[in-house]
């Protein structure tokens, strides 16, 4: 026991120290009464949060939609690749770019212009777009990468392209703005049939599939999971974690439709995957859904066993985030088995690692 409550208390220590990643698409069981730290799209327009809307006891989902926040700005900053310094053939200035110069962007950009360098320039812009979209100015970002789409289609830059899609779709998505994300989404799938990149084509199945599952539209998420992504993963492409991924879209469908059977069934084959492959992100988010299920249906005991292993992996790979859903689903195992004082334990827990997130300073 001293043991464990040590490992747990390296993990609020270090809280400022790493960046533990829930999956973005384990989201939470739609009209299920479990709190969940990643949601399938946030209430907020920006970035900008307010972490004391989520300091509140009574107001979890705060709390949840500011690490979904997060996770929203590092996925686009990991999307991007800026150009880092002025070009040598310009024979101005060779060097990186500081964050706090206050027009080097601008420059950058006049300066490739100058240059008659287009696709340099659509860079430029595309990047401008993420820093836009990371400082919360998502309407600024829209204007930005539209204007990098403008340059890379008229350049034939099909990659950059499809990058510019994947960026506005994300964008749109995160705004809620379901019709404009399904748009480019769909453009993704156009243009990555057309060059035969079944990479691009998985990942927009993906995205479409969330979106219909937020839109409630079941069996036109279902079917092109069934009959598109998951052939295409499991198949053509032997993408074991693109198949995780597949299978945990299909048990949140079910989940969703309150189909507890063919949601745990679904979850069951992602664990599976994921155990083969020894990845243990795969393996705690697999474990927290089937523990939701479970507790769903009223196997409390079965539950526990899932969210206890859960808890242990999170711990010793630090996986924050995950964590604090965890403590927060444990308390309430707990309160329905009638162990009042495991349960106030596991929510002092959730309650230390909450404040510690809040209280961490992400850049």
């Amino acid at each position: 026991m001293k043991l464990k409550f040590l490992a747990f208390l390296a993990i609020v220590l270090s809280a400022n120290s790493f960046s533990g990643k829930a999956s973005v698409n384990n989201a939470s069981l739609a009209g299920i009464d479990h709190w969940s730290v990643v949601a399938p799209t946030s209430v907020y327009d920006s970035l900008k949060i307010q972490v004391k809307k989520a300091a509140v006891p009574a107001n979890p989902e705060a709390l949840r939609d500011y690490i979904n926040a997060l996770q929203f700005k590092e996925l686009l900053k990991s999307s991007d690749n800026p150009l880092p310094a002025f070009p040598i053939s310009a024979g101005i200035y060779n060097g990186s770019l500081k964050q706090d110069s206050l027009t080097a962007d601008d420059q950058l950009l006049m300066l490739y212009r100058n240059l008659g360098d287009r696709k340099a320039e659509a860079e430029i812009l595309s990047s401008l777009g993420t820093n836009a979209a990371v400082d919360g100015n998502l309407n600024k970002a829209i204007m930005f990468f539209n204007d990098a789409l403008k340059i890379n289609t008229e350049l034939v830059n099909k990659p950059a392209v499809v990058k510019n899609y994947f960026s506005l779709a994300r964008i749109y998505k995160y705004k809620e703005d379901l019709n404009e994300a399904l748009k480019y989404n769909q453009l993704i799938v156009d243009e990555a049939l057309a060059v035969r990149n079944n990479r691009y084509l998985g990942e927009a199945y993906l995205n479409l599939a969330s979106i219909w599952t937020a839109q409630k539209k079941y069996k036109e998420a279902e079917a092109i999971l069934m009959n598109k992504a998951l052939p295409l993963f499991a198949y053509k492409l032997h993408d074991k974690i693109g198949s995780m991924r597949t299978y945990d879209q299909l048990a949140e469908i079910f989940a969703q439709q309150k189909r507890f059977s063919e949601a745990k069934w679904f979850y069951i084959q992602s664990n599976m995957v994921a155990r083969k492959m020894n990845n243990s992100s795969g393996i705690v988010n697999s474990l927290v859904s089937l523990g939701h299920v479970k507790m769903s249906i009223g196997d409390h005991q079965l539950a526990l066993t899932d969210l206890r292993e859960a808890e242990q992996l999170s711990i010793s790979n630090k996986y924050r985030f995950k964590l604090v859903e965890i403590k927060s689903d444990l308390s309430k195992v707990y309160a329905a088995m009638g162990n009042k004082s495991a349960a106030s334990s596991a929510l002092s827990e959730f309650t230390v690692l909450k404040d510690a997130i809040l209280n961490s300073n992400p850049k």
